[in-house]
């Protein structure tokens, strides 16, 4: 059952992953298991949780659960990404007007007072403070995150590398329009939208936007369309709609597959984990992780705690290499002969930096960086796919957090999805020739049907 061809290093990361702290608890040991982390309900989400626990990123509770559905607060996160980032520290190394001294609800004897304090800079625009009734400045450390609140947190993080600049204006506003749970507002008279971003009380006295509220606050665009679309002068919705944008775009934060963000629901720990996960995986992808932490994840480490995480057998399918001709699982220590060194986990994460066209046509110069799109299947069952390129170029393809690998030599490939919610592409340049002159440009081509195609030769009979 093995096939050479297809072997890949290391114990994948779910296309989902966790991390997550709890507070003044006892730490859990990395070796033993969460009663309460179920490998099946749980599947996605086992491999990261024992990543971190070896690291001491995440404790659990003395009673050794971990409490995957309960909540965090901005401490809480404050905490994750004090831990996990542990170079971090924006506010420790701030001068001047960038500097804040001190928050009127976070006391020093707050047990993460030090978190905070050393964290949130004046540098971080949205979704951190705001002002009491008092006018002193505050953070509530307490308050239960939302989801879109932590997506207006994340635009100022690690010195706003999160944001993709790649996309433009008129990008973002695609992206942004076709969540179903966003609202927003487009305005072809600048007048008009002056004056929505004047009375619609979305700024406090302190000039920051209402985001601690909990409200979702409509995004304002100029324009008369997606295709006619731009940021005018209002900060707050160009940063939202950026964050929005850049998340989904990432995979940091996405809309599930009917397009709901589910902005006022609150982040649980095993979203946060996930998310929190994922930042670390998108910094490293981008050469960026040395600037904010010296923490190596043995990514050999996810899901292989006491067997609990499922990474021996294939049965559970949360690790392991899908093979799209036998919809069989095979586990990476089975295909590589015990030998899990050097893996590259984050490659079961869909980035999309990539659109096709309308035909389902998408081509790319290789020398800009590999290609990375997605699709969502939606209705279809079957997806045709095939790579053309000047040099050999081999395809990864994600389905639903599984990887299958496909040589060049075997493509056009029809591939039946059986449920699968998304397909994300990713090439690889067999060996990348840095003498040819441009680069090499490669064509990805993908058609979605309901019904199984026909792929028979012409002349050749069935």
């Amino acid at each position: 059952m093995k096939n050479k061809s297809r072997r890949i290093k290391g114990v994948w990361l779910m296309w989902l992953v966790m991390i997550g702290l709890a507070l003044p608890a006892l730490p859990a040991r990395a070796d033993a298991g969460f009663s309460d982390v179920d490998p099946q309900k749980n599947s996605w989400a086992v491999g990261s949780i024992y990543l971190m626990a070896q690291k001491q990123v995440l404790t659990g509770y003395p009673d050794g659960t971990f409490r995957p559905n309960q909540t965090i607060s901005k401490a809480e996160w404050t905490a994750m990404i004090y831990r996990l980032f542990d170079k971090y520290r924006p506010n420790l190394y701030a001068t001047g007007l960038q500097k804040i001294d001190g928050f009127a609800d976070v006391s020093p004897e707050h047990w993460a007072y030090k978190p905070i304090s050393e964290i949130y800079s004046h540098s971080f625009n949205w979704g951190v403070y705001g002002l009491s009734n008092m006018g002193q400045l505050t953070f509530r450390p307490d308050m239960q995150l939302t989801r879109l609140q932590l997506a207006d947190m994340l635009y100022s993080f690690f010195d706003t590398r999160l944001i993709d600049r790649r996309m433009s204006p008129n990008d973002i506003c695609s992206v942004v329009s076709d969540f179903k749970d966003i609202s927003y507002k487009m305005y072809a008279d600048k007048n008009q939208y002056e004056d929505a971003a004047k009375t619609d009380g979305r700024y406090d006295a302190a000039g920051s936007a209402a985001t601690l509220a909990g409200e979702v606050l409509p995004v304002l665009f100029l324009g008369t369309g997606k295709s006619d679309c731009s940021f005018g002068t209002d900060a707050f919705s160009n940063a939202q709609a950026s964050s929005l944008a850049s998340l989904q775009a990432s995979g940091i934060m996405t809309a599930n597959e009917l397009g709901y963000f589910r902005p006022l629901d609150k982040v649980t720990r095993a979203e946060a984990v996930t998310i929190l996960n994922r930042i670390y995986n998108y910094l490293s992808k981008n050469y960026w992780l040395g600037d904010y932490t010296t923490i190596q994840l043995d990514q050999t480490g996810a899901g292989s705690s006491g067997g609990s995480a499922g990474s021996g057998g294939g049965g559970s399918g949360s690790s392991g290499v899908y093979n799209p001709d036998t919809s069989s699982y095979y586990p990476d220590w089975q295909d590589t002969g015990g030998d899990i060194s050097g893996s590259w986990s984050n490659d079961s994460i869909v980035n999309v930096t990539d659109y096709f066209d309308d035909k389902g046509v998408l081509t790319k110069n290789l020398q800009n960086g590999e290609i990375e799109a997605a699709v969502q299947p939606k209705e279809n069952r079957y997806l045709t796919v095939d790579l053309k390129s000047q040099d050999k170029v081999d395809l990864y393809l994600i389905l639903d957090g599984k990887i299958a690998f496909l040589k060049q030599e075997e493509l056009p490939k029809t591939i039946e999805l059986d449920g699968i919610k998304l397909v994300g592409f990713r090439t690889l340049q067999r060996n990348p020739n840095p003498m040819r002159v441009g680069g090499t440009t490669a064509t990805l081509t993908v058609k979605l049907s309901v019904d199984k195609p026909d792929t028979s030769k012409p002349g050749k009979k069935k």
